[in-house]
């Protein structure tokens, strides 16, 4: 998983290590402009002309004006021109040492080879400027490489929405935290490839003191593994309580995602009227049937390790009012790990459950949730994940897939549009309910499940069915370290 800041976040951080330890901004600046420095000297239009670092006023100039002094220094051909004057002391320092060095200023973009992007940051709330407009126009018109400075010029740094005239980059070098907007919005589209340059801001927030440390930072993604002398017994019991006469197969890849998730058994509870659309479903699957073209009422969960509820489970419509009743009580009270998928998710309420909960809405399924369009949740989806998790875990699903547990979140780096097709969430809620039953944290279970979940249509590619997403799971887990089935939980 990918953590993600909020530029209010970054920039707290940056005062805790410039006021709280007192170490000068400039030296941030100076950490910060090597790592651009060090991007652009490696890439191969670096030789073959000019460099033209475009520099603001802010500190995303000071950035640019170090990295410019930096590129002269090792012999490559540079100039600076700025759009306007350093205003920060600290930009205005490094204006001076990079004239001071010898590095040569002048506006226009010429025949540059490279151009970095340093002119505007993560303060950008508003429009951008029509004179600054022009200019990030030009940049993106040019035709030559273009590397940003912590994010593109105009970007907004939490949403990923285009401000003005965004240059789209060829790479990103985002400083000691990956931006919210770089994965959000058009942001992936305009960010290319995203380096996060470690500048030493960790310092004042400590692993140990940091939100949600030890759920969702990449290094603590494993898989669980049993013990030598595991039994099924202890790989944890799955109830999959899903499908329906016309929705059997939701019923049957959730099952599948379950199995694949290493659960030690999986019991589906399903309708009567399903059962002449099970034959696809696994022979390892327990069944026990009820109702009629539907499940009318809750079964008898409270002996599982874990629950998956909500793929197929209305055939298409609503829950009916005694099933409803019941998940709203499974919810509130239960103390099972659950994962509310599709169907299911009305059940969910307003303020946290008691027990551990994951929910895992579409953008379509969330906007329902909080009373907004999809395109509305698609506009900021860090708010739309974030009001969800007052709730439970939710995992966001769309590209760049959030997980949020209320504290902390982060963002799943794998998956495609290959999975955009119809039974892949079903397979998703599967897996992430196979992982809670192990034992595993349920913001853990989430991101381990979507990271896994992402690899394998990564596999599969264009074309893919969720049948095929499943059947890759296996080998997609086997991709992450293992750990043993106990550290989750604790």
């Amino acid at each position: 998983m990918i953590p993600v800041s909020s530029a209010a976040e970054v920039r707290a951080m940056d005062a805790a290590v410039i006021e709280g330890l007192g170490l000068p901004g400039v030296a941030l600046m100076e950490l910060a402009s090597r790592a651009v420095a060090e991007q652009v000297r490696h890439h191969p239009a670096s030789t073959r002309g000019e460099v033209l670092v475009v520099c603001g006023p802010g500190n995303n100039g000071g950035d640019g004006w170090a990295a410019a002094r930096w590129l002269h220094g090792w012999g490559l051909q540079v100039r600076v021109w700025p759009v306007a004057g350093p205003a920060s002391q600290d930009a205005k320092l490094m204006a001076m040492v990079a004239q001071a060095a010898g590095v040569p200023v002048g506006e226009g973009l010429g025949a540059s080879t490279l151009v970095v992007d340093a002119v505007l940051g993560t303060g950008l709330s508003s429009p951008v400027r029509e004179s600054v407009d022009a200019v990030l126009r030009q940049i993106g018109e040019h035709g030559a490489p273009v590397v940003a400075v912590d994010l593109p010029s105009g970007l907004h740094a939490d949403t990923g929405e285009a401000l003005g005239a965004v240059p789209t980059a060829e790479s990103t070098v985002t400083f000691a935290r990956a931006k919210r907007g770089l994965y959000a919005g058009q942001g992936p589209s305009l960010a290319g490839k995203v380096v996060v340059a470690d500048i030493g801001l960790s310092a004042a927030t400590p692993r140990t003191a940091r939100r949600g440390a030890g759920l969702l930072e990449a290094h603590d993604l494993s898989w669980p593994r049993l013990p030598a002398d595991g039994h099924k017994g202890i790989a944890g019991h799955v109830a999959v309580v899903a499908g329906s006469q016309a929705m059997a197969g939701a019923a049957v890849l959730a099952c599948r995602g379950a199995l694949a998730g290493g659960a030690g058994r999986v019991t589906l509870f399903t309708a009567k009227g399903a059962l002449p659309r099970l034959a696809a479903l696994p022979p390892e699957v327990m069944v026990r049937l009820s109702g009629g073209e539907v499940l009318h009422e809750l079964p008898q969960l409270d002996g599982f390790d874990a629950v998956v509820v909500g793929p197929g489970l209305g055939g298409g419509d609503a829950l009916s009012d005694g099933l409803h009743a019941h998940l709203v009580a499974w919810w509130r009270d239960a103390p099972v790990a659950t994962v509310f998928d599709a169907d299911a998710l009305v059940c969910t309420g307003p303020s946290p459950a008691k027990h551990a909960r994951v929910l895992t809405p579409h953008p379509g399924e969330a906007g329902r949730l909080l009373g907004r369009s999809s395109r509305e949740v698609q506009r900021d989806r860090y708010a739309a994940a974030r009001s969800l998790a007052a709730r439970g875990v939710v995992l966001l699903k769309g590209q760049y897939t959030l997980i949020d547990d209320g504290n902390f979140v982060a963002i799943n780096p794998t998956g495609s549009p290959a999975l955009a097709t119809g039974g892949t969430g079903d397979v998703l809620a599967g897996l992430v309910g196979a992982l809670l039953g192990r034992g595993v944290a349920a913001p853990v279970a989430a991101g381990t499940a979507a990271y896994v979940h992402g690899l394998a249509g990564d596999a599969v590619g264009r074309g893919a069915t969720a049948s095929q997403v499943a059947d890759r799971l296996v080998a997609a887990a086997a991709a992450l370290p293992e750990r043993p089935a106990t550290w989750a939980g604790t």
